[in-house]
């Protein structure tokens, strides 16, 4: 079905009911459902603790303030411009720091009136909602745990519950393009493979619900493409909580209502002189519209808020990330349109004793994989089909992050990242794993999927259980952080 069919017949219902009568949760049969829910919960606990016990040693991707902010929301309070990281935050973070203790249990040598009692709580521009969630499960599992100090340990646990809504997310957007359910589960059991992903939902940041709102954004895609289904709720909503959780995260949401807004346009463009195509065409620009102005609403309104508390003329001691500008401003702005793609799975932070070249290698193979997979379904599809949209979205959504963060560094303090990291394309993972997933379906590529899956867990866990790793990774993480 083309494009135009999908505007045209955007009332139809979303499914049939079954002809067996069997009840569905969904789209799917519950039974299902709730067996495959079972196995990616499993899957999501056992890598995520895993990485949270062998991996005690703080992230360098600003952990200890995002536990700072985590902390200070778990006690109702709102962090500040210039606010200093909490007293218990430094002491689980040199516990933590120097792999003296892990969880629980104490350490010793600490000492409060110098261990980086300067240390402020810079993410405070982030939106709240993956600290709130994340804050109030923490303090209320906390004290059921044995010992003391186990704020971090139990935040970073928490990761794998973000990791288990992400992979159920995408297996119902997968169901949705009409991915057969074996090569959905493949699919959705392939997103905590990507190392980028674990890292983030197994340390306290708010790149742990990258995946989450990237899934969600493909739901809301799948809604429009297959379902013809242009109502309003869940495109909000998902905006709503998406860029609520970082700003980047909204990105995902952002690509559908470009998708929205083309469709418009077509409808316009092809049918100008059919009144019954212009009502058609209403309704796609309305989710366009929609989902642009609750993006900016929550943006904004919080950026709003956040900018006026906390010290005066504040300085953030976190600015020494970019370069400046020389030469062409847009040669250098555009300089690493098409950078993220090179770097989709391979630029990620895990601890050294979960790492190695075992994983390395791994990385490399799905960013070669992945990244061919837009280009993939978009061959396998007809031409504005949407298989096709599918594979064009992926691929401009890849694209858009490189810039978005470009234009955002240089609106702050007219700076430009000399490479923009590739942990900030975590969300449209799960967009190049549908795309895949359907180029697999479509060729009945099932054995192929299994065997792909089953080699990268079966490498991810010897790395995070230390039986095979070949090593200490030969590539530095550090250089991988901008920002």
């Amino acid at each position: 079905m083309t494009l135009l069919g999908t505007i045209s017949a955007w009332r139809a219902k979303v499914e049939a009911p079954r002809p067996d009568g069997r009840r569905t949760l969904g789209g799917d049969p519950t039974r299902r459902l709730l067996l495959v829910s079972l196995v990616l919960a499993c899957l999501a606990v056992t890598l995520v603790t895993i990485a949270v016990a062998n991996g005690p040693q703080m992230s360098i991707t600003d952990e200890p303030v995002h536990a700072g902010y985590l902390y200070d929301i778990a006690h109702f309070k709102v962090p500040y411009k210039g606010e200093l990281t909490p007293k218990e935050i430094r002491y689980e973070w040199y516990c933590h720091d120097l792999q003296a203790a892990t969880g629980s249990a104490d350490c010793t040598g600490f000492d409060a009136s110098t261990f980086q009692t300067t240390s402020q709580i810079y993410t405070f521009g982030d939106p709240p909602v993956y600290y709130f969630i994340t804050g109030m499960l923490d303090r209320a599992i906390s004290p059921l745990i044995p010992g003391a100090h186990n704020f971090i340990t139990i935040g970073r646990d928490l990761g794998a519950l973000w990791l288990f809504a992400a992979m159920l997310v995408l297996y119902l957007a997968a169901r949705r393009f009409r991915v057969g359910w074996p090569y959905a589960l493949a699919a959705a059991a392939l997103l905590p493979l990507c190392p980028g992903v674990l890292a983030s939902t197994s340390q306290i940041t708010s790149d742990a619900p990258a995946a989450l709102c990237g899934a969600l954004g493909l739901y809301a895609l799948a809604r429009i493409l297959i379902d013809k289904n242009m109502g309003l709720v869940v495109p909000i909503l998902a905006t709503a909580f998406a860029t609520g959780t970082k700003v980047l995260n909204g990105l995902p949401l952002l690509v559908v209502a470009g998708v929205a807004f083309f469709l418009a346009l077509g409808v316009l463009y092809r049918e100008r002189d059919d009144r019954a195509a212009w009502r058609d065409a209403i309704r796609p620009l309305a989710v366009s519209v929609a989902i642009a102005v609750t993006f900016l609403v929550v943006f904004k309104g919080w950026a709003k808020f956040q900018d006026g508390r906390g010290v005066a003329n504040w300085v953030n001691p976190n600015l020494a990330n970019g370069d400046p500008l020389t030469g062409s401003r847009a040669g250098d702005l555009l300089s690493n349109t098409f950078g993220t793609f090179r770097n989709l799975t391979t630029q990620y932070y895990l601890p050294d004793s979960i790492n190695g070249e075992t994983v390395s290698i791994w990385a490399t193979l799905l960013c070669v994989v992945l990244v061919g997979a837009p280009l993939a379904v978009m061959t396998a599809s007809r031409a504005r089909s949407w298989g096709w949209a599918l594979g064009v979205a992926t691929f401009a959504g890849i694209a858009s992050v490189a810039l978005a963060v470009e234009a955002q560094v240089y609106l702050e303090n007219h700076e430009y990242f000399l490479d923009v990291s590739g942990r900030y394309g975590l969300a449209f993972l799960p967009w190049a794993i549908i795309c895949l997933a359907v180029v697999a379906g479509r060729r009945r590529l099932l054995k192929s999927s299994f065997a792909f899956v089953s080699l990268g867990l079966i490498v991810m866990l010897l790395a995070e259980t230390h039986l095979l790793t070949l090593g200490p990774a030969l590539v530095g993480n550090a250089k991988y952080l901008v920002g």
